[in-house]
C-alpha cells in the first residue's frame, strides 16, 4: 500500500472514503499494523537518504513547488554561512530570505543578485551559474527539476577549475615578458573596436611604438638590459593610457596602442607625452643609467579606410617616416583623398618635433619637415628630398 493511501486511512477514511466504522465495524487492526510499518521504514528510509546527502561534498539544496527549503546539508551551510541543516529542516525558509540572509557571503549586488537568482530557479534553465563569492572562492551551482515541480541546487567549489581556465586564458593572450595583450588577442579586440566604431561613426585611433637604438641597447648592456627596458617602456605606456586603450606588444622591441573614440589631436598628445616619458625615465643597472628613446608613428581612422589593418598600415608608414627623420619623435599620418602636399610641424622646446605627414589615395607619402641644425623649419622641396 502506497505512503499517501496510508496517510488516508490513519487519518479515518478508507480507499474510497468510507469513515471507519460506517459499516459497523473498526479498521482492519492487520492493515493498520502493515500502514504503520510501512510509514515507520519510509521514515528510515527518508533518514538514510538524508544521512548520505549530508556526507557529499557538495552543497545540496531541495526546495519543494513553491520555492521553501525542505532540505539542506552541511556543505551548504559553511558555504553560505546562513541557514543551519536544523533551521532549514523545521522551519522550511523561502529561497528568497535565504539568498537575502546568505548576501554577506556573495560578493555582488544584493537586490540584483537575489532578482537574477530567483529567475533562474524559476525557469528550470539546467545551464549551470557561476558564483564569485567574497572570498574570492568561485561556486558553480547545478539546477535539477524535480517530480512535482520542487527544484534541487547542486552547488560544487570550481575555484581551481576557474583559476586554472584564467590562467590558460592569461597565456594565451598576453605577453609573458611584459604582461601587456600580444599580438594575436590585440587583433582581435582591434578588429571588435573597429566595427563598433564604424557603427557609431567614431574616430579610433593607433598608435605604433618602437625603442630605438635597441639593437646597440642588447649589444651595449646585454639581452637582459634589453629585456628589462622592454618591460620598462610597457610600463610606462601602461601609464599614459586610459583604462579602455588597447595595449600590446607586437614585435621585439615594437609595442601597438589602440585608442577608441579618439582623435588624432588626442592620440598625438598621448604618443608625445609617452615620448617624453621614456626620453626622461632612464632606467639604472649597476648604478648606470641606461637611456632609451622611442619612435611613435599615429594614424586615426577615416572613412576611406575599410578595416583596421588599413589604421595598422597608415601608423607603421608613420613610424617608419618617425625613424628616418632622425628618431625619438612622434609622426602622425592623415590618409585623405586627393589630398595636397601639406605638412604640420609641432615643436617642443625640450624634445624633438612631432610632425604629420599627409597621404593621398595614390599612396604617395608626404613627410613631415625636418628641424635643421640652425633651428628654422625647412619644407623639403620633393619627397625624394627627405629620403632616409
Amino acid at each position: 500500500m502506497r505512503v499517501a493511501e496510508a496517510i488516508t486511512m490513519q487519518s479515518g477514511q478508507g480507499p474510497v472514503g468510507e469513515t471507519e466504522g460506517s459499516n459497523g465495524s473498526n479498521a482492519d487492526p492487520a492493515g493498520f499494523a502493515r500502514l504503520k510499518r510501512e510509514l515507520t521504514e519510509a521514515k528510515q528510509a527518508l533518514e538514510t537518504l538524508y544521512s548520505a546527502l549530508d556526507n557529499v561534498d557538495s552543497g545540496l539544496l531541495i526546495l519543494d513547488r513553491d520555492l521553501r527549503a525542505i532540505y539542506s546539508n552541511p556543505v551548504l551551510h559553511v558555504m553560505f554561512r546562513a541557514n543551519s541543516t536544523e533551521e532549514i529542516r523545521t522551519e522550511r525558509p523561502r529561497y528568497a530570505d535565504m539568498l537575502g540572509a546568505a548576501a554577506k557571503a556573495v560578493a555582488v549586488n544584493l537586490d540584483d543578485y537575489v532578482e537574477r537568482r530567483l529567475a533562474w530557479v524559476r525557469s528550470g534553465d539546467p545551464r549551470p551559474m557561476d558564483l564569485t563569492m567574497a572570498d574570492g572562492t568561485t561556486l558553480r551551482c547545478h539546477l535539477a527539476v524535480l517530480p512535482g515541480g520542487g527544484r534541487m541546487l547542486i552547488y560544487s567549489n570550481v575555484t581551481d577549475i576557474v583559476r586554472n581556465a584564467q590562467e590558460l586564458e592569461r597565456l594565451a593572450t598576453t605577453d609573458g615578458m611584459t604582461g601587456v595583450y600580444n599580438r594575436r588577442h590585440f587583433m582581435t579586440l582591434a578588429n571588435r573596436e573597429w566595427a563598433r566604431a564604424r557603427h557609431h561613426g567614431w574616430p579610433v585611433s593607433f598608435l605604433m611604438i618602437d625603442i630605438d637604438y635597441f639593437k646597440s641597447i642588447n649589444d651595449g648592456f646585454g639581452h637582459q638590459v634589453g629585456d628589462d627596458v622592454i618591460v620598462h617602456l610597457a610600463n610606462l605606456a601602461r601609464g599614459c593610457k586610459r583604462e579602455y586603450d588597447i595595449l600590446a606588444r607586437i614585435g621585439g622591441e615594437e609595442f601597438a596602442l589602440l585608442m577608441p573614440e579618439t582623435d588624432m589631436q588626442q592620440a598625438r598628445s598621448v604618443a608625445e607625452r609617452l615620448r617624453r616619458e621614456v626620453a626622461a625615465n632612464a632606467m639604472v643597472v649597476a648604478s648606470r643609467p641606461v637611456s632609451a628613446t622611442v619612435s611613435i608613428g599615429v594614424a586615426t581612422s577615416t572613412p576611406a579606410m575599410h578595416e583596421v589593418s588599413d589604421l595598422v598600415t597608415a601608423a607603421d608608414r608613420a613610424l617608419y617616416d618617425a625613424k628616418h627623420a632622425g628618431r625619438n619623435r612622434v609622426i602622425c599620418r592623415v590618409q585623405r583623398e586627393c589630398a595636397p602636399s601639406v605638412a604640420v610641424f609641432h615643436s617642443d622646446p625640450l624634445f624633438e618635433q612631432a610632425g604629420i605627414g599627409v597621404e593621398d589615395d595614390c599612396s604617395r607619402t608626404h613627410p613631415a619637415p625636418r628641424l635643421p641644425e640652425s633651428g628654422h623649419l625647412t619644407a623639403p622641396s620633393s619627397p625624394a628630398s627627405t629620403a632616409g
